[in-house]
């Protein structure tokens, strides 16, 4: 599996060539390289600076589940999950995004729980209650897209270059370094906001995930109905299996008990996983504040600055839609 970035990465050392540029995306996780993907459809000249490899970023590491989670206000995240939902649903049919749809219930402990996201998913329905799992009171159906993540972001990233986006691996110390290069600045560094705006709200919320081998369940599972998520994902590359939302904690490390403690939930479930080999034990550090920050920032003259980040754990489930608001604010 190829993991470079598929453009010449200038670090902040060597003279980057002179061109016009009308927009510089800083961050490239999922939520950067679409919102990049999507100035560039609009015809704006585009870069991408960003300190870490796209593969080594939070977005790389995540199950990529259409699913709205750790992220706010309910309002807007509905509909930026709706718009992303529908565009995900379109490249499904490209075989080469590493887009699928796939099948998916959610369990919870109340009779009567407060879906605020399902007017997004167009064919959800409620079980019958003989058919609610055991140790639960209602539970849903419905499909859903998954980004097979290593596909998914590989597509990006060549949709990029095939378009003339350059990623440049360059580390920030102020956004003022972006406006003084092109006329629009899109901030979507996530934690990064912590140091380059000042933003004390954001802090991380770890998630631990594993990739196994073995028996699959013949659906995606979702169970919140505590603080530890439990939640299984079939996806090409293996079954990802979560997880973790550990408020505050910036280990970056798998960790042994969480991967046991994991393991043990998703197996109170489905048995047959007890069979099940761990492939991988992945960490990524969710952005999350009280309400994802997109909004635009004049800084003097014609030069525009939007925050697109604080996103949670909803990344994937949220970065067409909040693109398309990026786009609507810098073209407006």
């Amino acid at each position: 599996m190829r993991t470079d970035i598929p453009r010449v990465c200038f670090d902040a050392a060597v003279n980057v060539p002179t061109k016009q540029l009308d927009a510089l995306v800083v961050g490239a996780g999922v939520i950067g390289l679409v919102t990049a993907l999507r100035l560039r459809q609009q015809g704006m000249h585009v870069e991408v600076w960003t300190r870490d490899d796209p593969f080594a970023t939070t977005s790389a590491v995540a199950g990529a589940i259409w699913y709205p989670f750790l992220a706010e206000p309910r309002d807007r995240v509905a509909e930026w999950s709706a718009f992303t939902f529908s565009r995900l649903v379109e490249l499904a049919g490209e075989p080469a995004a590493g887009v699928s749809m796939q099948p998916v219930i959610e369990v919870f402990d109340q009779a009567d729980p407060d879906l605020w996201w399902a007017s997004a998913v167009p064919d959800l329905e409620w079980l019958p209650q003989d058919q609610v799992p055991d140790g639960y009171r209602s539970a849903v159906r419905t499909s859903v897209p998954v980004c097979d993540v290593p596909v998914h972001m590989r597509w990006l990233l060549d949709q990029l270059h095939a378009q003339g986006v350059t990623i440049v691996r360059r580390q920030l110390t102020s956004l003022d370094e972006a406006l003084a290069e092109a006329k629009f600045v899109v901030n979507c560094t996530g934690l990064g906001s912590r140091e380059l705006c000042g933003d004390n709200e954001l802090q991380a919320v770890r998630g631990q995930v594993l990739r196994v081998d073995g028996p699959r369940p013949p659906h995606a599972w979702i169970d919140d109905t505590s603080g530890e998520p439990c939640y299984l994902i079939p996806r090409s590359d293996g079954l990802v299996i979560g997880g973790t939302a550990q408020a505050g904690d910036e280990r970056t490390v798998a960790d042994a008990g969480d991967t046991d403690a994991i393991l043990r939930r998703a197996i109170s479930r489905f048995p047959e996983l007890q069979q099940s080999k761990v492939l991988a034990a992945c960490v990524g550090l969710r952005p999350f504040r009280s309400s994802v920050r997109l909004e635009l920032e004049h800084r003097g003259g014609a030069r525009r600055l939007v925050h697109n980040y604080g996103h949670g754990g909803s990344g994937y489930t949220l970065s067409w839609g909040c693109a398309e608001v990026v786009a609507s604010l810098l073209t407006s």
